[in-house]
């Protein structure tokens, strides 16, 4: 199963280019977003930093995790604009036994307010952009 993003979450522009913003408030601890029966393989060829992205991008049958999962046109993930922070909001919390990943509030995040991964966290090689 796939929560519906759309609700809860928007990709819009940003001083980074495009990011994802809440539309309502959410506490520390909270689940934002949840995937399940992930298919947790990557492609060895990708750039570290995009791993966890394909991780989280496609599942069994064709679902993915798309911003509008009515308009498949685009294939834009919500995960794919993430942008990156050493002062992270968000946490991504992935479960390769139970195929599972859950974007989970490190702290308060109010409505409007954009959501920043620490890349760092999902990279061996420990990339990130200053």
């Amino acid at each position: 199963m796939i929560e519906r993003s759309k609700e809860v979450l928007e990709v819009k522009r940003c001083p980074h280019g495009r990011g994802v913003f809440s539309k309502r408030n959410f506490v520390a601890g909270e689940v934002i977003q949840t995937a399940e029966n992930l298919n947790m393989t990557t492609t060895p060829k990708s750039p570290p930093w995009k791993r966890w992205a394909l991780i989280i991008g496609k599942t069994p049958g064709g679902k993915r995790l798309f911003w509008d999962e009515e308009d498949e046109r685009s294939a834009n993930y919500w995960s794919n604009f993430l942008d990156h922070s050493q002062e992270a909001n968000v946490h991504l919390l992935i479960d390769a036994k139970q195929r599972t990943a859950r974007l989970i509030a490190t702290r308060s995040i109010d409505a409007g307010e954009e959501l920043f991964l620490n890349y760092k966290e999902y990279d061996p090689a420990n990339w990130a952009p200053d």
